[in-house]
């Protein structure tokens, strides 16, 4: 019953239900800025990273993406939240809502007690460390439906090499999943 209601009061914060009933990401207050994490996998430890950082406009205003290996799922989830500190920490941002359909990462996030999963309790208290660099950040579960920047930047982060960047101009493979979240996102400029 606890988890249910913390799923559910998490979900509402951060979601809105449009009149079909799909879920949809929501911006965050005025001043915060929403960082969405998530990570793709498979079975062969291959995986990639996707991070995209949200004004309370809705504008993209940076994010990352990349391929990762490493050893389980939770791994993975863990550290795109993780690159989603740094990237927000490296543009200077001081209040954010870090945002992940990985309830386990957040609920590890949000417990007082060490870590559970020994497998990540490095990654998990890494971030926990840089949480004294921000004046406010909280942990929030939200709904994968709720998430598909970041899950399409993951997406592409796994057919990358290396660690991609971006501030104010997200890949352009990106453009569209921003857009049917109703929000702004730089035009489409030809080079």
């Amino acid at each position: 019953m606890a988890a249910f209601e913390f799923i559910n009061s998490c979900s509402k914060e951060n979601v809105k239900t449009k009149s079909n009933g799909v879920l949809k990401w929501t911006h965050p207050p005025e001043g915060v800025t929403a960082i969405n994490c998530d990570a793709a996998w498979s079975d062969e430890n291959n995986g990639g990273l996707g991070v995209a950082l949200r004004n309370h406009e809705g504008v993209c205003i940076g994010g990352a993406h990349g391929q990762a290996f490493l050893s389980s799922v939770e791994a993975a989830e863990a550290t795109a939240i993780l690159l989603g500190v740094n990237v927000a920490l490296d543009m200077g941002l001081k209040d954010v809502i870090v945002q992940s359909d990985s309830l386990s990462i957040i609920t590890e996030l949000n417990s007082s007690s060490s870590c559970k999963n020994w497998k990540i309790t490095q990654i998990i208290d890494d971030i926990k460390w840089k949480k004294v660099f921000f004046n406010s950040i909280t942990w929030d579960w939200i709904p994968r439906e709720a998430n598909q920047v970041a899950d399409a930047a993951a997406l592409l982060g796994k057919r990358m090499m290396g660690l991609n960047r971006w501030v104010n101009r997200p890949p352009s493979s990106l453009l569209s999943v921003l857009r049917n979240d109703g929000l702004p996102c730089p035009p489409l400029v030809a080079v």
